[in-house]
């Protein structure tokens, strides 16, 4: 689980400094988390899709805000928020598309080997995924309300969408408890 925060966490960073900072500092700051999360991955040889896909995110955003036109920002910001939402949503949902959820690699990591292809660890990693992906297309739902409203910005851009990632996350947990492994495994501690 712990991996799992660390790739979210540039997104995470980003969703609050968006909300405290310019908008152009928000995506520096997370460009710079995304590239920590990266090279703290690169150095343990667990580079996840999340952990790649940071930095690539935040610089092609950041390169857009650069050549965008400076009255344009106002209009980013309102949005900012929901398009980085949409760029997570598609991938968690791409990944159980393409028959891969995007939790399989973390799960990898405190699962033993000889269960990694079992029909239960990947329907496991296909509900948890799914619960995730439900998680973000609320928070879409709600930070597409939050730019085209001018009240309730907290309960739109952070309580719900935090609100329903930190459920997505219970849910993984729970299910985490659940998963039978062998006893090798449950003396190691989850990350």
């Amino acid at each position: 689980m712990t991996d799992l925060i660390w790739s979210f966490s540039p997104w995470f960073v980003f969703l609050l400094a968006s909300r405290l900072l310019s908008l152009p500092a928000a995506v520096c700051l997370a460009f710079a988390a995304a590239l920590a999360v990266l090279a703290r991955a690169a150095t343990r040889r667990h580079a996840h899709m999340l952990d790649v896909a940071g930095p690539c995110y935040f610089a092609v955003l950041g390169l857009a805000l650069t050549i965008a036109h400076p009255a344009h920002t106002e209009i980013w910001s309102r949005y900012a928020q929901l398009g980085s939402h949409l760029v997570l949503t598609a991938l968690i949902f791409g990944s159980i598309l393409a028959g891969h959820p995007f939790t399989e690699a973390y799960a990898r990591n405190s699962t033993p080997p000889e269960l990694w292809h079992t029909r239960q660890f990947r329907n496991v990693n296909r509900r948890i995924s799914a619960i995730w992906g439900l998680a973000f297309i609320i928070g879409d739902l709600s930070l597409a309300l939050a730019g085209s409203v001018s009240s309730r910005q907290v309960l739109l851009r952070v309580i719900v969408p935090f609100g329903t990632l930190y459920l997505a996350y219970r849910y993984t947990q729970n299910q985490q408890a659940k998963t039978p492994r062998t006893a090798a495994s449950r003396q190691q501690a989850p990350t």
